[in-house]
């Protein structure tokens, strides 16, 4: 069985050095395919001079405790230097998980 994630990057430099990384997901998130997830976000941290992180949820099926869990350790690894992560464009069953954990409005800069 192939991979039911897709992780597509794009890095955006605005005129005054501002450097965000936009991460969009497609398919599911659980046990099998957090890899590609995990690897998504570490490359994005990495990147020169990134500020910014925004993950597009919105193409997701799925997202279980594995995928939470590392969102929630790339957020926690930004925040130690003073890059933002931000999930957007949740719906569905994705929406309903992230809020009854709590996790969207950390996830979401409301917190």
């Amino acid at each position: 069985m192939g991979s039911d994630l897709t992780a597509d990057r794009q890095v955006v430099r605005d005129l005054s050095g501002h450097v965000r990384v936009d991460i969009q997901l497609h398919g599911l998130v659980d046990l099998g395919t957090q890899p590609i997830l995990e690897l998504a976000l570490d490359d994005a941290l990495a990147v020169r001079g990134v500020r910014e992180i925004v993950v597009d949820l919105g193409g997701l099926t799925l997202l279980d405790s594995t995928g939470i869990a590392t969102l929630l350790h790339a957020y926690r690894r930004g925040a130690a230097g003073d890059v933002r992560l931000r999930a957007v464009g949740a719906d569905g069953m994705v929406l309903r998980v992230l809020d009854i954990t709590g996790v969207l409005k950390v996830l979401s800069g409301e917190d």
